[in-house]
């Protein structure tokens, strides 16, 4: 009878130990979730500064592999720190400096000039007025377009005066450069602290998670800023073909906004075809040759150079890819959005791997992942 009682009490108690272990995750993942969300501020200057890391990273381990009899290990490292933060921050510094002039002046005359091109909107409206069902013409009729042209001017207006009168932004500024040379400097001695916090017994997972985590996002930062390049440099090329105004600004516009996965092309077509087609309105093939180039390079772009790029580890619908990109904007803006989707390709790797397949699966398989 005891052994029958011992039998009924072990299952049941099996039952209640992992539904309290579950309980315990949950409130801690919720407790982790508040507090991220309560120094948000935080964490989106270590994700910008991580970004940082891993694009200026690669320049210095390849120094530092020139080893100088001359020089100590950690002094050689902050010698090739110093020399590629300064290459870098000057590239930087100098399209900043290019770029900054007629970006300011075209952003400058699209505003001024946006009444015309209200007019223009509102002249082609009128004259395709008579083609449209009664239905089109009472939403157009119900939309206040003073109140949606008030609105647009006055955002292109706040985008000229973002530049750097908030001491918060300088201070960023400043310190996601320092704190991303710490990073970079000592980027060997951080991973072995935060290693030497995981219990012996977990270490080696801990490893191969990081160097599978980190490579997926190297690579994924470097192919998204490539990427980037390519959508801003072709934009340029094909507008300034069709003898289209604000040429920097839209070509700008577009390499930014590529970075965003799924929701980027899309954000940056729209301006591209509406800018085209209203600072051209006696050519009428202008929209459709936009349309055409903004289709076709979001679809070279996604099927042919992106996988080549960054592989296919990412591997997620992109139904996923939107819905994180919306939790991310919410909770960490910008710097969330790009980070997103890798982010997620990640956490669905390692519970893919270490939940849902067997734990020995998962030791096998990872290590593969990560190559």
């Amino acid at each position: 009878m005891d052994s029958n009682g011992s039998n009924t009490i072990n299952p049941t108690w099996e039952i209640i130990k992992r539904i309290a272990k579950w309980i315990v995750i949950l409130a801690i993942t919720v407790f982790m979730c508040y507090v991220i969300y309560r120094i948000r501020a935080v964490v989106i200057s270590v994700l910008a500064a991580v970004l940082l890391t891993y694009i200026l990273l690669p320049g210095v381990e390849w120094l530092c592999r020139k080893r100088s009899r001359r020089l100590h290990p950690k002094t050689q490292r902050l010698l090739a720190t110093i020399l590629v933060f300064a290459v870098g921050l000057s590239l930087f510094a100098a399209g900043i400096s290019l770029f900054i002039s007629p970006f300011t002046n075209e952003l400058n005359d699209f505003v001024s000039s946006f009444g015309d091109y209200q007019k223009t909107f509102l002249d082609f409206l009128h004259s395709t007025w008579e083609s449209l069902p009664e239905e089109g013409r009472d939403i157009v009729m119900a939309i206040d377009y003073s109140k949606v042209s008030a609105w647009a001017k006055d955002y292109l207006e706040g985008l000229l005066q973002i530049a750097g009168s908030s001491i918060k932004v300088m201070l960023e500024l400043v310190l996601i450069p320092v704190l991303a040379f710490y990073f970079v400097y000592d980027y060997r001695t951080i991973t072995s602290e935060l290693y030497s916090l995981i219990p012996r017994s977990r270490r080696r997972e801990a490893i191969r998670i990081g160097r599978m985590s980190g490579e997926m996002l190297q690579s994924y930062i470097f192919g998204q800023l490539i990427l980037c390049i390519i959508a801003g440099v072709l934009t340029g090329i094909f507008l300034s073909l069709l003898n289209i105004k604000y040429v920097v600004v839209l070509a700008l516009f577009a390499g930014v906004t590529r970075a965003i996965p799924v929701i980027g092309p899309l954000a940056s077509g729209i301006p591209i075809v509406l800018v085209g087609a209203l600072s051209s309105p006696g050519r009428i093939e202008v929209p459709l040759y936009l349309m055409l180039f903004v289709i076709a390079v979001h679809f070279s772009e996604s099927k042919f150079i992106m996988p080549q790029l960054i592989g296919r580890r990412l591997r997620l619908h992109p139904a996923v890819v939107i819905v994180v990109l919306l939790i991310a904007a919410e909770f960490f803006g910008l710097i969330g959005m790009f980070l997103a989707a890798p982010v997620a390709a990640i956490i669905r790797q390692i519970i893919k791997q270490y939940y849902v397949m067997p734990r020995d699966a998962g030791e096998r398989a990872l290590p593969n992942s990560a190559n």
